[in-house]
C-alpha cells in the first residue's frame, strides 16, 4: 500500500461520523458516504433473542460461498533482512523517512511467518496477497540466492497446508539497488533483467502458486518516484514527469511479457492454469467545485491518467494516452482479472501553478470523516469504481487492497462494514467480485511515512515484535463467519 498524500501534509483527527440519509432500494444499504453502522447491523446487535443474535445481517447474504476473504501485505514492509534493495538504502538516508527509521527489520516476518500464518488462519482468512522481493532473490546481477528461494517456498507451502490461497505479487515498488542504478524502469533495455527474475520465480514456485498480481500500483510508483520525489530515485519536476511516462510505458510492455511468461511456464511445467492480474491503485476524482468547468476538466484528466490510461493499454495490448501512439505490444488483453486497491477520493481543483502536475491540485478535506493520515473515508467510491471497471473491461474483479490507518482501532470496524456493504451492493447488481483483501494484515513500514500509520488488523510492538489481534479483526472474523453461514 502507498500513501497518496505528501509527507508534509499534517495528520488530522477524524471528523465526526455522519448519519446516513438515504437507503439503496436494491440492497437495503444506507448512504455509503457514512461509516455509521447500517440499520441492519444495528438490529443484529440488539440481541432480542439467541436466534436473532446469530442471524446474519441481510447484506452479508450477497457474498457467494466461494468468495475469497483475504488480507494483504508487501515483503519490504514486513519481512526485514533485505539489505540490497533501493528502499534499504533510501530509508537509511537522513530526512527521507518521516520518523527517521529504516525498513531493515520491519516486522521480522521473514523469520516469524509460521506464527503469523497461524494467526491469519485463526482469523478465518482463506486468501492472502503477499509479495516476493527481487532484491532478496538476486542481490547482485546474475547472482541468485537459492537459500532465499527455498525459504520462500517454505512460506508458500505453509500457506497451502493451512488452506490459505496465495496471491503472489511479483513487483511491489521495491527494486534491487543495482538495477535502479542502471536506470530501473526508465529504460526498456532493462526489462530483460526483470523478466529473467520473473521467469526464475514462476519456474520455481509455480507448483505452489497459480494466482499472480504482476505489478503493484504502477501509477503510484511513477508519481512518487519520478514526479513528487518522495521515493527512490527521488526525481521530480518536468523532467521527472517525462521519466514517469517512460516508467509507465515500460511497465505496460513488461505486463504483456509477464503475462505470456506465466501462462507459458505453467503450461510447460504442467502446473495449474494460472490466473494473472494487476493490483491497481484507483481513486474517485470529483471536481472541488462541481459547477466549475476547469475543475471538472482537471478531475476528468486526473481520472483518466491515474485510473485508466495504463489499464486501457494492457487491456487493448496497445500503448495509449501519454504512453505511446497506439503501438501494439501484446496480442489482446494481458490480464485475466482486475485488482483494485481503493482507499479514498480526491476533490480536484485547477491550479495554474501546478505545471508539472498538469494543473491538477487536490483540495484539502474539510467536511468528511478521515483516517489518521487525513484521507477521506468514502465507502461509496468503492461501489462507483466497481461499476466503472466492470462496465469498461468486463473482467472479474478483486479488491486487492482496502484499509484504514487507525491507531486507536475506533473506526476500523465501521470502515470494514461500510466498504463490504458496497461490495455486497455491487454483487447484488451482478458485478463479479471474487474477493476482498484487507490492507494490511499487520502494522508495517509505510514507506516515506515510516512506522507511524497503523493499518493492521494485528498490532505490532516494534520494540518487542509482539503481535496483538485488534478488536476490529475479531469483528471481521465474525462477519466472515456470518457471510459463510448465509451462503450455504
Amino acid at each position: 500500500m502507498a500513501s497518496t498524500e505528501t509527507r508534509s501534509k499534517k495528520t488530522k483527527k477524524s471528523a465526526k461520523k455522519k448519519a446516513a440519509k438515504k437507503s439503496s432500494a436494491r440492497s437495503g444499504l444506507r448512504s455509503a458516504g457514512s461509516i455509521t453502522a447500517p440499520a441492519a447491523a444495528k438490529k443484529k446487535t440488539a440481541k432480542k433473542s439467541p436466534a436473532s443474535a446469530s442471524r446474519p445481517a441481510q447484506w452479508l447474504t450477497a457474498f457467494p460461498k466461494d468468495f475469497l476473504w483475504g488480507t494483504a501485505t508487501c515483503a519490504t514492509q514486513i519481512d526485514g533482512g533485505d539489505l540490497h534493495s533501493d528502499w534499504a538504502k533510501f530509508s537509511q538516508t537522513p530526512g527521507r523517512i518521516a520518523d527517521g527509521k529504516d525498513c531493515l527489520v520491519a516486522c521480522d516476518h521473514w523469520n516469524r511467518f509460521e506464527d503469523d500464518y497461524k494467526l491469519m488462519k485463526s482469523l478465518s482468512f482463506n486468501a492472502y496477497r503477499l509479495g516476493v522481493d527481487w532484491s532478496r532473490m538476486e542481490p547482485r546481477p546474475g547472482e541468485m540466492d537459492h537459500a532465499a528461494l527455498n525459504h520462500f517456498r517454505g512460506m508458500l507451502d505453509s500457506l497451502r497446508k493451512k488452506s490459505i490461497r496465495p496471491l503472489l505479487t511479483l513487483n511491489h515498488f521495491t527494486l534491487p539497488q543495482w538495477w535502479l542504478e542502471r536506470g530501473g524502469w526508465t529504460k526498456e533495455s532493462n526489462l530483460e533483467n526483470f523478466l529473467n527474475f520473473v521467469s526464475y520465480i514462476v519456474e520455481n514456485v509455480g507448483d505452489l502458486v497459480s494466482e499472480y498480481t504482476t505489478i503493484n500500483e504502477p501509477n503510484v510508483y511513477a508519481m512518487f518516484s519520478y514526479m513528487d520525489g518522495l521515493w527512490p530515485p527521488a526525481k521530480k519536476g518536468l523532467s521527472g514527469y517525462f521519466q514517469s511516462m517512460k516508467v509507465l510505458r515500460n511497465m505496460a510492455i513488461a505486463q504483456g511479457r509477464m503475462y505470456d511468461i506465466i501462462h507459458e511456464t505453467h503450461a510447460l511445467k504442467g502446473f495449474a492454469r494460472p490466473y494473472v492480474g494487476v493490483a491497481k491503485h484507483v481513486r474517485i476524482f470529483d471536481p472541488a467545485r462541481p459547477d466549475n468547468r476547469l475543475d471538472k476538466d482537471r478531475a476528468a484528466e486526473a481520472e483518466y491518467r491515474f485510473n485508466y490510461m495504463w489499464t486501457d493499454s494492457i487491456h487493448d495490448g496497445r500503448l495509449q494516452g501519454s504512453l505511446g501512439k497506439n503501438e501494439k505490444f501484446h496480442d489482446g488483453p494481458c490480464w485475466d482479472f482486475v485488482g483494485l486497491n481503493y482507499y479514498s477520493r480526491d476533490r480536484i481543483r485547477f491550479r495554474a501553478s501546478a505545471i508539472a502536475h498538469l494543473f491538477i491540485s487536490q483540495e484539502e478535506v474539510k467536511d468528511a470523516p478521515t483516517n489518521d493520515l487525513g484521507w477521506e473515508i468514502y465507502p461509496e467510491g468503492l461501489y462507483r469504481l466497481l461499476h466503472q471497471f466492470h462496465d469498461r473491461y468486463r473482467l472479474p474483479i478483486r479488491i486487492t487492497e482496502n484499509g484504514i490507518a487507525d491507531a486507536s482501532d475506533n473506526r476500523r470496524e465501521e470502515f470494514l462494514m461500510a466498504h463490504l456493504q458496497q461490495i455486497a451492493r455491487a454483487l447484488n447488481e451482478g458485478i463479479s467480485v471474487e474477493g476482498y483483501y484487507y490492507w494490511s494484515f499487520m502494522d508495517n513500514f509505510e514507506w516515506a511515512e515510516g512506522y507511524g500509520p497503523r493499518f493492521g488488523l494485528v498490532e505490532i510492538d516494534y520494540e518487542t515484535q509482539a503481535r496483538k489481534v485488534r478488536k476490529s479483526a475479531q469483528s471481521l472474523k465474525k462477519m466472515i463467519a456470518q457471510a459463510r453461514k448465509s451462503s450455504r
